[in-house]
């Protein structure tokens, strides 16, 4: 029984390398040797693969200011990312009454003096080259535009 415990302790760090080779050529299997990448941020390959959120706030002068998305949530510092997904990436959702009027009390809080009439958030493809950080490339794959005159006050 001992013998057979250790052949097959031997068998496993001996099999490793070919594991990282399988690994490395083929992408990893699940479930996989390693643990997967991060939500939201795919690793293939040396590219990272995150999906930014860019805000656009639009006011009736016409001038536009970006702020973060985090800016547009209440302050929870929980899965911000997730929570804004759920509000602002389908149209039907962003648009829908309850949320445009929530929206505009909120965005005309942040802008005090200002009169906010839409918001564009920009899904942008970040890709990172995680063997030289600084190449990026973004690609924006989905717009969602919110109108907040539509039905106000």
């Amino acid at each position: 029984m001992r013998i057979a415990l250790r052949l097959i302790f031997a068998l496993a760090i001996l099999l490793l390398p070919a594991q990282l080779l399988f690994q490395r050529q083929f992408d990893q299997p699940y479930p996989g040797v390693f643990q997967p990448s991060f939500a939201g941020t795919p690793l293939t390959g040396d590219i990272l693969k995150a999906q930014i959120p860019v805000v656009h706030v639009e006011f009736d002068d016409g001038a536009s200011e970006e702020i973060p998305f985090e800016d547009v949530l209440p302050d929870s510092k929980l899965l911000d990312k997730s929570v804004f997904k759920s509000a602002f990436f389908l149209e039907d959702r962003a648009t829908a009454p309850d949320t445009v009027k929530w929206l505009r009390g909120d965005l005309a809080r942040m802008f005090p003096g200002r009169e906010p009439v839409g918001m564009t958030v920009d899904w942008t493809d970040r890709r990172i080259d995680i063997t030289g950080a600084t190449e990026t490339t973004d690609e924006i794959t989905k717009t969602v535009v919110i109108d907040l005159t539509e039905g106000a006050r």
